[in-house]
């Protein structure tokens, strides 16, 4: 579903056309400092990327995605281009839409977080910083209190910041029999076991609806 390597140029034509025109990171270098995406004199997009034979998982970050060294080169006025320089994409989505589209896998709440922050931002902010350090004020004020006019228009006619689809909710797990119960101090252990449907929970509700009225339809428990 993922990619970040370049595909095969005799078995897959097309798709290696359009990964080599849009899904291609600008090579920079230390030793032009002015190039885009350089911070520091460092790369600040991680590229390129290392080899991998497999796509592995990193701690608070994206995945580390399959690269294999297998010699597939993209060369383009002055640059080489090699799996290192891919930007992760899906193939079914490149084609079909012919443009440029990063994905990546969503596995991890920082990641969610990052994605969110595109959507709501939050209301204005202010960032408060006692140093002796030189300061990206620029960013600093974009981080702090920027809304662009697409999420400013959203807030104006009070449309809703977020949705799930499907609805998801999470039920309390529990052994048979050893589910929380709730009770007031002044209840007996006799009353409580005895209170109407006390050994019911959320969960087992759920499965007794389901049982019910699930017309049919196929349902996954996790």
């Amino acid at each position: 579903m993922i990619s970040a390597q370049l595909p095969n140029p005799q078995l897959q034509p097309l798709l290696y056309a359009k990964v080599t025109k849009y899904m291609l990171h600008d090579p920079c270098w230390a030793n032009n400092p002015q190039a885009k995406y350089m911070v520091n004199g460092k790369y600040s997009k991680h590229f390129p990327k290392e080899y991998r034979e497999r796509t592995d998982w990193a701690e608070n970050s994206y995945p580390l995605y399959a690269g294999l060294d297998n010699g597939l080169v993209f060369e383009h006025n002055w640059a080489i281009f090699t799996n290192q320089y891919v930007v992760p994409h899906c193939p079914q989505l490149l084609l079909l839409f012919d443009c440029h589209i990063n994905v990546e896998i969503s596995a991890r709440l920082r990641t969610v977080k990052y994605l969110s922050k595109y959507i709501y931002k939050g209301p204005d902010r202010t960032t408060m910083e006692i140093s002796g350090r030189m300061q990206d004020e620029i960013k600093a004020h974009l981080d702090s209190c920027f809304i662009g006019p697409t999420e400013a228009c959203w807030k104006i006619f009070e449309f809703n910041m977020h949705g799930e689809s499907p609805a998801v909710q999470r039920l309390p797990i529990h052994l048979p029999n050893e589910h929380y119960v709730n009770f007031h101090a002044h209840q007996t252990v006799n009353e409580v076991l005895t209170r109407q449907n006390v050994e019911k929970t959320q969960l087992t509700a759920w499965f007794d609806y389901n049982s019910i009225h699930n017309d049919g339809l196929d349902f996954i428990y996790w």
